[in-house]
């Protein structure tokens, strides 16, 4: 049986994966993700501008120049979602940021109702005379300013869920690019070991 070969482009790395005209295309994209460690289905294949047929055989797929030489060239690109996917399993993990936007919106709104109950209170104590409704009006403020500190800390750690999981999206994706490049070096390691 002749052996073929397809090379993947990704993230501007060479990966090649050994297979057969006989093979399904399916087959040897999966063993680029393995390759790569990245769900199959968070990849998107290009084949001479296309995108790729899965279900067809190496042979059914590659252009007749390609055939002859039992070489294809395929492109490959993380699909751009607005979900967060697991690398291993392909899980969507659902961050709602419309939800947490809403927290944040309803905590601005109640910071600012109590910064005017705040500019009324003050107003109360500048024209008050007497010292013991002063005193209770100032505990108050107090109480009403530590709530406010509060809720920008609640904003601040919300925005920072979403802001750390932007960031082990970029870590993953930065990790990949490295394993990518490490594999080729080894690689190129082994065929000059073996010449």
């Amino acid at each position: 049986m002749s052996e073929a070969k397809v090379i993947f482009t990704f993230n501007g790395i060479e990966l090649t994966v050994q297979c057969t005209p006989e093979d399904k295309i399916r087959d040897i994209c999966q063993k680029l993700s393995l390759k790569v460690e990245t769900n199959i289905n968070s990849l998107i294949f290009l084949y001479g501008g296309e995108p790729i047929n899965m279900d067809l055989r190496f042979k059914e797929q590659a252009n007749l120049m390609d055939r002859d030489n039992n070489v294809m060239r395929v492109l490959v690109y993380i699909k751009d979602v607005d979900d967060f996917t697991c690398p291993h399993c392909g899980e969507k993990i659902k961050i709602k940021t419309e939800k947490i936007d809403e927290i944040i919106s309803s905590n601005n709104n109640i910071k600012d109702n109590i910064d005017g109950i705040k500019f009324n209170i003050d107003n109360v104590i500048k024209i008050s005379t007497m010292n013991m409704v002063n005193i209770q009006l100032k505990n108050i403020s107090v109480i009403l300013n530590n709530i406010i500190e509060d809720i920008k800390k609640n904003n601040d750690k919300l925005k920072n869920i979403v802001n750390e999981n932007k960031v082990i999206k970029n870590e993953f994706l930065n990790k990949n690019v490295i394993q990518g490049i490490l594999d080729i070096k080894l690689n190129e390691i082994d065929i000059f070991f073996l010449k």
